[in-house]
């Protein structure tokens, strides 16, 4: 039996332009820039071959320093904390913001001005948030672009895109920045395919990681020649997204890199069934299903949906101290967060509501804050989360005013 290699490794050609295709429907314009694609095990792997390449092609070194937008998803805040990477990482934090009577996860522009440091050499963001759900607005956006146009044209943008698709209209940052942005993207929520491991890293054609190899010292091209020359008689013409395959098997194994053949028919698959699908029927039902479960979660806790258009409805993170204040108001507020912390109220929601919530403080959140998938559990049951968690607060509510 011949033993079969994906071929090409960065992504079979039959493979990539269906999962273009479905790229530019869900998540960047119909007239985005022409750009590359790597076929990889998920959004996950997606990222650590990011940070690989990276620091091995010398564009990132370790100590230099990064931003992380938070809250964001718990392992992307330890990365760059390994030692082979050892970033000085600085932490660009959204707020709950009132918009016209709703609320939504968003960053100030004093928080985002701080990017225009030229020191911060990259920025990574997950888009929409985990475990906030929203999308950056519009505003923020621009604002990017000014950083990016005026003060810090070499900031690395990495932006996980997976919940992207949860939105009906959605402003990936490779839209609005693409010779700056490598998006990640996996396709495991959307299709409910967790486990599977299948996903893409975009890269515009023309882009800044190139030009900065381009422009790196001499001594530096001459070991990065010699790192690539086993699969290159030209290193120097290989590209970052390439070097990434090859990173991604420790250069070596390049022949062996590459994500399996039925994992990419799977994206193909699933690429074209949202091709075909022109009114946009699965997503129309996907969103409505996450949108039904919010709403009863919401109502349930006495609150407001947060503002529907940057609102995915695949989590929903609850901030108790902001929401204590308004149900129970600041005196009883501030008596719980003096004799609990929020893992007691967590392990006594379990212990007495049978009931598990997820602390957000792990993801950079406050540590007053639980967040709860809208994903995986009962339509019906979500008013039940609600409804449990105000039965035990108003029991501990009732203790309090009695003492």
């Amino acid at each position: 039996m011949w033993e079969c290699q994906p071929h090409p490794e960065r992504v079979l050609q039959a493979s990539e332009n269906p999962i273009k295709q479905y790229l530019h429907h869900e998540l960047f314009s119909s007239n985005s820039v022409p750009f590359d694609i790597f076929a990889v095990e998920g959004g996950t792997a997606g990222i650590v071959y990011t940070f690989k390449s990276l620091v091995n092609n010398h564009l990132l070194e370790p100590k230099d320093k990064i931003a992380l937008m938070i809250p964001t998803f718990a392992p992307y805040l330890e990365i760059p904390g390994l030692p082979e990477y050892g970033f000085d990482v600085e932490y660009i934090r959204s707020e709950l913001m009132d918009i016209n009577g709703q609320t939504s996860y968003q960053f100030k522009e004093e928080e985002l001005d701080r990017l225009r440091n030229k020191d911060i050499k990259a920025v990574f963001v997950v888009n929409p948030s985990n475990p906030t759900a929203n999308a950056i607005y519009d505003s923020s956006i621009d604002q990017l672009k000014d950083i990016v146009e005026t003060d810090n044209p070499d900031l690395m943008i990495l932006s996980d895109d997976v919940y992207g698709t949860f939105l009906n209209k959605f402003t990936s940052l490779f839209t609005a920045l693409p010779y700056n942005t490598a998006c990640i993207y996996s396709y495991s929520k959307y299709f409910g395919a967790t486990g599977w491991r299948i996903g893409t890293i975009a890269l515009a054609k023309d882009n800044v990681f190139n030009r900065l190899l381009d422009e790196l010292p001499e001594d530096k091209k001459k070991a990065l020649d010699k790192r690539y020359e086993s699969i290159t008689s030209d290193p120097r013409r290989l590209s970052f997204i390439d070097r990434m395959v090859a990173d991604s098997r420790s250069v070596a194994l390049n022949h062996a890199a590459g994500l399996s053949a039925p994992q990419q028919v799977m994206m193909t698959l699933f690429s074209l069934y949202a091709l075909l699908d022109e009114e946009d029927i699965y997503k129309k039902e996907v969103m409505q299903i996450c949108h039904k479960r919010g709403d009863l979660l919401y109502k349930s806790l006495g609150l407001t949906m947060p503002v529907e258009e940057l609102n995915t409805a695949y989590y929903c993170e609850i901030d108790f101290d902001w929401w204590m204040k308004k149900r129970y108001g600041s005196e009883f507020k501030d008596y719980v967060e003096t004799h609990w912390t929020m893992t007691d109220i967590v392990a006594q929601l379990a212990e007495e509501e049978r009931l598990n919530l997820l602390k957000s403080e792990a993801f950079g959140s406050s540590r007053w804050t639980v967040r709860v998938s809208l994903a995986n559990v009962e339509t019906e049951a979500h008013a039940e989360i609600g409804e449990r968690i105000a039965s035990m607060m108003d029991r501990i509510h009732t203790e309090w005013l009695t003492q």
